[in-house]
């Protein structure tokens, strides 16, 4: 079945593109390296952007970026990112997507930065302003390099939504970007242990990592709107943190969290920031932390998008690397009258110890393997109900995103996925889902796939309800090389108290990788 993928830009060469991407993260050796052999540490990196779109009217939107990349060679580099309203009027206006680049050494210290960020979203304006979702940007930049402290960079860009939007703009933009160390090797077989040496465990500075899976329930404040001026009610998020611990106390967080509950549906909000935890008892832990993002949608009166939040967590560990987390927290817009009081329940997994690094007699680091897998992914739903979609209801969605999958072992695996629409006239849909899958071989390189996922939903006028959505799927898949691996599945997405059900039809592309853990005691 051949999907419909609007111009100008074909699906064929979104998948075209991904393939040649691919190619290179597969082929490319890791540098810093001696006498040809592959050096264990990879160098990836935190990037903040800031600029203000020009909209139609003259009218301004401010927009933060938050991306995380990885670098493939001296001078190329790939990864995903995030775009969001922070300023103006069109709070809960993210797009997500896949962006690549190449950076090259003017001097010692200043270079030269250019890149291509392909992705989808929208938001207050519905397709009116993005069309179908479709963002490209692009970009070049100067960059001063800080040393250990990162390295700045400013710039121009050139923002497009070609199917269908009115945004076409371009405009300065500053950026900060925060390199850091990882241990990583392009193989999916999670046999055999690592062990480093001192000085390159010292460079690494290993840490502790913790994924939860969280529902937050919100209690507006009385004086809290819609966009209308009708009262606001209380609303459910579902979504997932990240934490890296920095030392034995400080971390830093990433959330991301969907409208699940309530008559918000669309309602999205990725917020970033740190906190500080101390142990209360063997197992229990204390924990606070502050954090700035974007949100809006689902007809809450964020105004330009800034929100701030402020939490409380107590932290037990069920078993040495799984946990229960209660967060009590107070969230609020910047220039909205969005206010609210929060309770969130968290369930989740930390990889590395607690405590010292094991370590073997001479006093080398002992690693072990954690193999995951991350995908660019497009799905196209086909209707399967009269009364799906609120608009353009004869019109497939085409989303574009990202899933991360760890495995368990070889067969099975924990999986999270964004996706956001770029075309079918959905503009501001997007949609997070958590869940399990199996993957068996067949034969050869031939593999089949079954994964079962729920999660958030809404906006781009899909008539998903609360926002709580179902999605399953089933693929046939081939593993180009120990690194690279394609997959095309069919599925079922619905939602859970909505009108909207669709068949789906899927394509992504896999990088394959170990990240290699410290032992825990």
């Amino acid at each position: 079945m051949k999907l419909q993928i609007p111009t100008p830009i074909s699906g064929n060469r979104i998948l075209g593109g991904a393939l040649l991407l691919g190619t290179l993260l597969s082929s490319s050796a890791a540098y810093g390296t001696e006498k040809g052999e592959a050096s264990p540490l990879s160098t990836g990196a935190l990037k903040i952007s800031y600029e203000e779109f020009t909209l139609p009217g003259n009218e301004k939107m401010g927009m933060t970026a938050l991306g995380i990349s990885h670098d493939f060679t001296k001078n190329f580099h790939a990864g995903v990112g995030s775009w969001m309203a922070v300023k103006g009027e069109r709070g809960g206006f993210i797009t997500l997507g896949i962006d690549g680049g190449l950076s090259l050494p003017l001097t010692e210290r200043i270079g030269v930065d250019t890149g291509l960020f392909i992705g989808g979203g929208g938001g207050r304006g519905g397709y009116t302003l993005s069309g179908g979702g479709l963002m490209l940007r692009s970009h070049a930049a100067l960059t001063y390099d800080l040393g250990s402290w990162g390295r700045l960079g400013a710039g121009v860009s050139h923002v497009d939504f070609p199917d269908g939007g009115t945004i076409t703009s371009t405009q300065p933009f500053v950026s900060y970007t925060l390199p850091f160390y990882s241990f990583v090797e392009k193989s999916r077989n999670n046999t055999g242990n690592r062990t480093l040496k001192s000085d390159q465990y010292l460079q690494l500075s290993p840490k502790r990592h913790a994924l939860a899976v969280m529902k937050r329930d919100l209690h507006v404040a009385s004086t809290t709107l819609t966009d209308t001026g009708s009262p606001q009610g209380n609303l459910s998020l579902v979504g997932i943190e990240w934490r890296t611990y920095l030392d034995d106390n400080w971390f830093a967080r990433l959330e991301t969290e969907g409208a699940a509950g309530g008559n918000s549906a669309g309602y999205m909000q990725i917020l970033a920031g740190g906190g500080y935890r101390v142990p209360l008892g063997a197992n229990l832990y204390a924990s606070s932390d502050l954090s700035l993002g974007g949100g809006g949608g689902g007809g809450i009166d964020s105004g330009g998008g800034l929100l701030f939040n402020a939490s409380a967590d107590m932290q037990y560990f069920l078993t040495r690397s799984l946990f229960a987390d209660i967060s009590a927290g107070y969230l609020k817009s910047n220039t909205g009258t969005f206010e609210a009081k929060t309770l969130a329940f968290k369930i989740g997994y930390q990889t590395g110890n607690r405590s010292r690094q094991k370590t073997d007699a001479a006093d080398n680091h002992i690693f072990v393997p954690a193999c995951m897998q991350i995908r660019a992914v497009s799905q196209t739903y086909f209707k399967a109900a009269d009364n799906w979609r609120s608009h353009h209801a004869d019109q497939n969605v085409d989303n574009l995103g990202v899933q991360i999958d760890y495995f368990l072992d070889r067969g099975w695996y924990l999986t999270g996925q964004g996706l956001a629409a770029y075309g079918g006239g959905a503009g501001a849909y997007m949609t997070g889902l958590v869940g399990t899958g199996a993957r068996k071989t067949v034969a050869g390189n031939l593999f089949l796939n079954a994964e079962g996922l729920a999660g958030a939903a809404g906006g781009g006028g899909l008539a998903i309800g609360s926002g709580l959505v179902w999605q399953g799927n089933l693929g046939v898949g081939y593993d180009i090389s120990p690194a690279l691996s394609a997959m095309m599945s069919a599925g079922r997405m619905q939602a859970m108290n909505g009108a909207f059900k669709a068949n789906v039809i899927g394509l992504s592309l896999g990088y394959n990788f170990k990240s290699y853990m410290s032992e825990t005691d």
